[in-house]
């Protein structure tokens, strides 16, 4: 009962290329600059399209148009 057993785990390296698909920085900067690219031009196209049921008088109805 002398024998002790040591397992050895490799592990990747650190950072972003990690995991089944790993992809450098520049990716994942582009990927996130696209989702806040996108949701701000959405708040934009729902402010204004709120804006213009204002000017149109009278609230808006909650059926999707």
């Amino acid at each position: 009962m002398g024998a002790q057993l040591q397992i050895e785990v490799e592990r990747p390296p650190p950072g972003l290329q990690r995991g089944q698909y790993p992809a450098p920085p520049w990716v994942i900067l582009a990927v996130g600059a696209a989702v806040v690219l996108g949701a701000v031009a959405f708040l934009i196209w729902r402010a204004r399209r709120a804006f213009r049921a204002r000017a149109r008088g009278g609230p808006r109805s909650s059926a999707r148009r």
